[in-house]
């Protein structure tokens, strides 16, 4: 797209803003815009966002698991009105192999959202208004205590194992859910209003979207140990403690940048792998997979790294 500059008196050059733009964004004369100079680019920003009042979703056919996703996505993406419409009142919930009303699947992930509510239900119709007031929140905050709430995850399945702590185990299942809130709640706030720059907004959404793995990851492997109902082997219990490892230098690194602390995260990793395979031979093949699947924490943190390494780059 170009644009034709226009000279007013001797000093003073115009140029105009597309018209698509301006509508999207409700910018209007008076309004106030940042400029900020790269190169031979300027980049033109407003602090307001384009309106995403509401969406209606069928989620006729979906199952438990797609329904929640379904809802989390719209509520992410920023919809202040979320309506929803099904044909039946039941779908399959393959995990426990049961069917689930619709209804309850709704409200349990109502549950996980901050600021979202039930203004309206009907046998196969249900909306939801969000009343959070996303502005005034610190998204700073929110994301910190995102790291903080995972780090003590990992460190209660690390004790649950370890001591064979069915009841400890089974609380992971609700920070799950808490984390999953407040990641939910930051992607939100991302999208309808970020004080960053683009490509910083898109390493943090794509960090936060990462950690989400991170945080199944370890509610699925705490599922697994209570189903296997075993001591784990010294040398499992080893391991696990270098996955938590692993996570608290992901997490000093993302908060106190050094180059060199990503060094100490593939060494780290390296040993992981090496010593699982090591000691493959000798322990369960149950515990076996339940290691593997915790070890995929440490592949998104080193893809995490490289992320966080990119966000210190600054415009010349």
């Amino acid at each position: 797209m170009k644009r034709s500059v226009i000279q007013i008196a001797n000093s003073t050059q115009l140029i105009s803003l597309p018209r698509k733009w301006t509508l999207q964004f409700g910018i209007k004369k008076g309004d106030e815009l940042e400029i900020e100079e790269k190169g031979n680019k300027l980049e033109i920003r407003t602090e307001k966002v384009p309106a995403l009042s509401e969406v209606t979703l069928d989620i006729s056919g979906l199952d438990r698991t797609s329904t929640m996703l379904y809802i989390r996505s719209a509520y992410r993406r920023g919809f202040d009105s979320i309506k929803i419409k099904f044909s039946k009142p039941s779908t399959p919930h393959y995990r426990i192999k049961e069917d689930v009303s619709y209804i309850s699947i709704i409200n349990t992930e109502v549950n996980r959202l901050v600021g979202l509510e039930v203004i309206k239900q009907t046998e196969n119709y249900c909306e939801l208004k969000d009343f959070s007031g996303d502005y005034g929140k610190d998204f700073e905050s929110l994301m910190r205590k995102v790291f903080l709430q995972i780090n003590d995850a990992m460190s209660d399945l690390l004790k649950g194992l370890t001591n064979k702590d069915i009841e400890l185990l089974k609380t992971i299942e609700e920070k799950h859910d808490a984390i999953t809130k407040f990641i939910s709640y930051c992607l939100r706030l991302l999208n309808k209003k970020s004080n960053y720059e683009i490509s910083k907004s898109h390493t943090l959404y794509y960090t936060l979207a990462s950690l989400d793995v991170v945080t199944d990851a370890i509610k699925y492997a705490a599922r697994e140990i209570i189903k296997y109902n075993k001591r784990f082997k010294k040398e499992s219990i080893a391991l696990c403690e270098l996955i938590q490892k692993f996570i608290l230098i992901y997490y000093n690194l993302f908060y106190s940048f050094e180059l060199k602390k990503m060094n100490d995260l593939i060494r780290i990793r390296n040993e992981i792998l090496i010593k699982t395979e090591t000691v493959a031979k000798n322990i369960p093949t149950r515990e076996l997979l339940i290691i593997n699947d915790l070890k995929q924490i440490t592949e998104i943190l080193k893809d995490l790294g490289e992320a966080r390494i990119e966000m210190e780059y600054k415009q010349e």
